[in-house]
């Protein structure tokens, strides 16, 4: 984090700037390091317009104002040359006039703003990857979005669609999306619960945090058994509600590969759930993605994977989803990085904030729904492939490709279902395992 003191002081060039000091202007120091800024992020400030010379930033990329005051997307946008992800979260936008920003961009986020429409000539951002836009008032989208092709990860949800045009569930690389608190996507409510407050539990250290809130290790205080407490952080996430997060988690039922729910919170400020602690010696399949990888996950240094291990894995996957699309709820974030698995290879599925129950909407658009997740699955086991020895990543190729291929075809509705791919991975890996 810089001040303004210490820009001014810096003489050496810098490719990356986050500053937060109250800004009501956009600070001309900033304008020294226009040759080499490539990340500047702006977030918590009070701006509202940005200078009309900002192109002068010949190399900026990523361009952050998370939180600040703005009610429109400045035009000067599209005029950077080498601007490929911005974010106004947590802004009041209502207003995103046509050609605002550059048709180079990849990576929008407009989640937690006020927008009732999207500009007609959306679809000129035919380079868009992943697009953010929970949490506003859009009740429509523009046609012209068909031409978004590459388009991977769209979050719709906590805005006001009462129905949703079928091209969307045809887009062919969509394969994480996420349309819940939507008048179109109503949550049936879940059966009665056990429910406590908070007080009866003593919270002892944090175990994770993600998009929809903090998980703690805690201690139910009349039977004294140690449990895990999940703790919403708000009433809207990048993904959606946490409300409907909640009760979709409870409407997917009992599954090996789901953490087991012992309780909800009553009479708190924010909703939260107690499930089953899992032990230690469980541990994070996957990192989330990277500014560079943008819908694909990224694991540590030296992790690897054996072609037994990766069945077994997979085989969970299939089951889990398959178990999911039955019960009538979309996952919407399929990812390594919300699973744990153990050394022996038991795995569990986590992190509904971006889930979708598929009831209310129309029969067709719920089969392509569940086929836009099938592609999120053959991705996952590209990057568990990339996991593997250089023999058996070959292996993996030659005997389990198809599998992959019929995962990732364009064709949404000639997707296998989860169901059919619980015997093609299965007689796939014992080719090779």
């Amino acid at each position: 984090m810089f001040s303004l003191e210490t820009l001014v002081q810096t003489t050496a060039p810098l490719s990356r700037i986050n500053l937060s000091a109250g800004l009501t202007e956009f600070p001309a120091e900033l304008y020294r390091f226009a040759d080499s800024l490539e990340v500047l992020d702006l977030s918590g400030n009070q701006l509202s317009d940005l200078p009309a010379d900002l192109h002068r930033f010949q190399k900026l990329k990523r361009l952050f104002l998370t939180a600040n005051n703005f009610s429109h997307i400045p035009a000067v946008l599209s005029l950077c040359p080498q601007l490929v992800m911005v974010s106004f979260k947590g802004n009041k936008v209502t207003q995103f006039a046509e050609g605002s920003l550059p048709e180079q961009l990849e990576w929008l986020i407009l989640t937690d703003n006020q927008l009732t429409q999207l500009p007609n000539d959306f679809g000129r951002y035919t380079k868009l990857r992943k697009v953010a836009m929970a949490g506003n008032q859009l009740s429509s989208l523009p046609d012209s979005m068909q031409q978004c092709r590459d388009l991977g990860l769209l979050r719709l949800s906590l805005n006001k669609f009462e129905s949703f045009p079928d091209w969307l569930f045809e887009l062919p690389k969509l394969a994480w999306l996420a349309l819940g608190a939507n008048p179109a996507c109503p949550v049936p409510e879940a059966q009665a619960i056990t429910a406590h407050n908070l007080p009866d539990y003593q919270l002892l250290e944090k175990l994770g945090e993600g998009a929809s809130g903090v998980i703690y290790q805690a201690r139910f205080a009349q039977d004294k058994e140690l449990v895990a407490l999940k703790q919403f952080k708000g009433w809207i996430t990048s993904d959606g509600c946490p409300k409907d997060e909640m009760n979709n988690y409870l409407n997917a039922g009992e599954h090996p590969n789901l953490i087991a729910v012992k309780a909800k919170l009553k009479d708190c400020d924010l909703p939260g759930l107690v499930m089953e602690l899992v032990p230690a010696s469980f541990f994070v399949l996957g990192q989330p993605p990277s500014f560079d990888t943008c819908t694909r996950d990224t694991f540590t240094q030296g992790q690897n994977l054996t072609l037994h291990k990766f069945k077994q894995l997979a085989l969970q996957v299939v089951d889990v989803m398959a178990h999911l699309h039955q019960q009538q709820i979309v996952h919407g974030d399929l990812y390594a990085h919300n699973m744990l698995v153990n050394e022996e290879q038991q795995l569990y599925l986590g992190d509904f904030g971006a889930a979708t129950a598929l009831n209310a909407l129309p029969y067709k658009q719920q089969q392509l729904f569940c086929a836009l997740e099938v592609r999120a699955f053959g991705y996952w086991l590209l990057d568990m492939q990339s996991l593997l020895s250089a023999q058996e990543s070959a292996d993996f190729e030659q005997h389990c490709m198809t599998v992959v291929q019929l995962c990732l075809q364009e064709t949404v509705a000639n997707r296998p279902e989860f169901k059919q791919l619980k015997l093609l991975v299965k007689d796939a890996f014992a080719a090779v395992v």
